[in-house]
């Protein structure tokens, strides 16, 4: 078995000449017609194609990695994500999530050359907190939600959030999550995916 480091894997794709991507699997260009639809879902002010509306998208904060996606769709709930995903995945066009794009391995960054890269598919509208339960001390909230604005809005009833960064301003918890984020307050409240309790997916 081999094993490829991200970076080269990445590499590997942005250098591909067909639609071959990550390891050996085959993956379909987007059309008008994908793009259409994608408008259809989350509205066409959501869904960004130019290359300067992309150039937020397609690099990192760092400026260190560099991706060609041809497309970037803004839903702003889980809904919208479902039905786009289906899409995707009928179509077998590749799509990576992306939050703050506060990553330092460009794990949010789309792979892939111009025509041919991932839809980034960006949490940023879904940033709502749907309830705070403070016997339970249990929070409820969107993806997209900022880190920094979460912890302010426990501050105001007592509580804290059980993470920490210098990104706090920018990062948003579902990339939290999902990288699982350490932090300043690791060694005290722990791993954050022990301070999860579910997620919602359709």
């Amino acid at each position: 078995m081999r094993f490829l480091s991200l970076r080269r894997a990445r590499s590997r794709l942005r250098k591909s000449t067909s639609t071959t991507g990550l390891f050996g699997r085959s993956y379909a260009s987007v059309t008008d017609a994908d793009l259409d639809f994608f408008r259809g879902v989350v509205g066409a002010d959501h869904v960004k194609t130019s290359p300067e509306d992309l150039e937020s998208f397609n690099t990192d904060w760092m400026k260190k990695y560099r991706g060609a996606s041809p497309a970037a769709v803004l839903p702003s709930n889980t809904d919208q994500v479902s039905r786009l995903l289906r899409h995707c995945n009928e179509r077998r066009i590749a799509v990576v999530p992306q939050g703050g794009n506060t990553g330092l391995v460009g794990g949010s960054v789309p792979a892939g050359r111009a025509g041919v890269g991932e839809v980034v598919l960006s949490t940023s509208r879904m940033k709502s907190v749907v309830s705070f339960d403070p016997l339970a001390g249990v929070l409820t909230c969107e993806a997209g939600c900022i880190l920094e604005n979460l912890d302010a809005y426990l501050a105001e009833q007592g509580f804290a959030m059980p993470l920490d960064l210098g990104a706090k301003g920018s990062c948003q918890i579902g990339g939290n999550i999902s990288t699982n984020a350490g932090g300043l307050r690791l060694l005290r409240y722990g791993s954050l995916h022990g301070s999860v309790l579910g997620l919602e997916k359709k």
